[in-house]
């Protein structure tokens, strides 16, 4: 995890910004027709100031300052002359009006806390394949392994495609390792990106770091797990059990985005929450908020 502050980032966007308006201002320069509108422009913004001293309207001066703005910018497009930003939401700055941009809250995820990249995930619905699921044999929940997959994956498709307003507030993922939780919490990702859902996926070993620099008195802000629209957690439950940290820590922020209708999907092996963590964070991640969804079967590891 690299040792930046939230801080450190927004200068590297501002230096980001600063760098293409500054290439844009640098090629614009250099032609002639869209230097010839600017000087057309600066023709009328010296009759608009002497108009605005003698107190007279200037509102025909503003229309065609504004045309010829608009000239400028289309001959640049056209000539190919202006490099975009990377994220036309919030022109590389990582502000959209007074709120972080969700292409900054990305990568305080990715830097802050360690956080998987969603740009990067290559894991979808669409591309889910059922095949890898036994659809022979009954579990003791009266379906197959496969009948238990393609239900819980059409229920989380179901939970991206509505939200933010979803029949359940929060996801539960439940069962033993290599049933595929992670690709579906992936899956999950992936949707709510294309959505632009501000989306954090973190497994639990870096979730517990987070928190144990914070306990420690190291600058870690925690405000942006808490306040992420999609918060997934994956592994929970293969994280060492720290004390002062693991329980007291867990709970506060589920309390947190409970409390204030954030959306939150955790995947877990662990078969006994209460006995892990205790009837308060057990009763958060089992509540009435929350749909609970139960993966079976055999290790697809091991069946490959």
């Amino acid at each position: 995890m690299a040792n930046k502050t939230v801080i450190d980032l927004l200068e590297d966007f501002s230096f980001r910004h600063a760098k293409i308006d500054q290439e844009n201002e640098r090629r614009m320069k250099n032609d002639a027709d869209i230097m010839e509108l600017e000087e057309q422009k600066r023709a009328l913004l010296a009759e608009k100031l002497k108009r605005a001293f003698l107190a007279e309207d200037t509102t025909g001066l503003d229309a065609d300052i504004m045309e010829l703005e608009r000239r400028q910018e289309e001959i640049a497009r056209k000539k190919g002359l202006v490099v975009p930003y990377a994220c036309a939401a919030c022109r590389d700055t990582g502000l959209v009006g007074r709120k972080y941009c969700v292409c900054f809250l990305r990568e305080v995820y990715q830097t802050i806390y360690g956080a998987a990249d969603v740009n990067t995930l290559a894991e979808r619905f669409d591309r889910a394949d059922f095949s890898v699921f036994d659809g022979e044999k009954e579990l003791a929940m009266g379906r197959t392994q496969r009948a238990l997959a393609e239900l819980a994956y059409g229920i989380c498709k179901k939970y991206v495609d509505a939200f933010p307003n979803t029949p359940r507030l929060n996801l539960l993922l439940r069962g033993k390792a290599g049933l595929g939780k992670s690709y579906l919490l992936r899956c999950i990702a992936t949707a709510a990106r294309e959505k632009g859902v501000d989306v954090c996926l973190i497994r639990a070993g870096e979730l517990f770091s987070a928190f144990f620099k914070h306990r420690m008195g190291e600058e870690m802000p925690l405000s942006f797990l808490q306040d992420a629209q999609l918060l997934l957690i994956d592994d929970l439950g293969t994280e060492p059990m720290t004390q002062n940290v693991t329980t007291e820590y867990l709970f506060d922020l589920l309390n947190r985005r409970l409390e204030a209708g954030r959306h939150t999907a955790v995947a877990t092996n662990v078969d006994d929450l209460q006995a892990r963590y205790g009837e308060r964070i057990s009763s958060r991640l089992e509540s009435r908020e929350c749909a609970v969804l139960l993966l079976d079967g055999m290790d697809l590891r091991l069946r490959r």
